[in-house]
């Protein structure tokens, strides 16, 4: 699989899912019922470790241009590759906890047709986090 279309849908729904999730939020505060964000909220939470995947990825491989092969990453590279080798068993073991932790709220109310927004943003961090879970075990750190 081309990694390019799995950075663009990365990339794609972590936006997606701040949009959606801004638009939920203004829609709970200007309306009168009760406020209904707390599995909104423990989505954004559960995002994080996804964020931060994405963002080490973007700095490792797009901008620094290093690979996850020791060999092949160069002098330049060196540093690069070792902050993903340093990270890589954090980001194995967190962002499968965190594609569960965002399946999960996915699930809980607030649900559909009223409050979309809340559980689109709430889809979309579950895409998110299955990118990214599955970015970290294609790009293993090898020496």
């Amino acid at each position: 699989m081309n990694p390019w279309l799995f950075l663009g849908l990365w990339i794609g729904s972590h936006a997606m899912q701040l949009a959606f999730g801004a638009t939920a939020l203004r829609k709970q505060q200007a309306g009168p019922e009760p406020k209904r964000l707390g599995s909104l909220s423990v989505s954004f939470y559960g995002s994080i470790l996804p964020w931060i995947t994405l963002i080490l990825f973007i700095v490792v491989f797009v901008i620094g241009g290093s690979s996850n092969v020791r060999q092949l990453a160069g002098k330049s590279g060196y540093e690069l590759w070792s902050l993903w080798c340093g990270m890589w068993p954090l980001l194995f073991v967190g962002n499968p906890v965190a594609f569960l932790v965002l399946a999960i709220t996915a699930m809980f109310p607030p649900y559909p047709p009223r409050y979309w927004q809340s559980f689109v943003a709430r889809l979309c961090g579950v895409v998110g986090a299955g990118v990214a879970w599955y970015m970290t075990v294609t790009f293993f750190p090898d020496a």
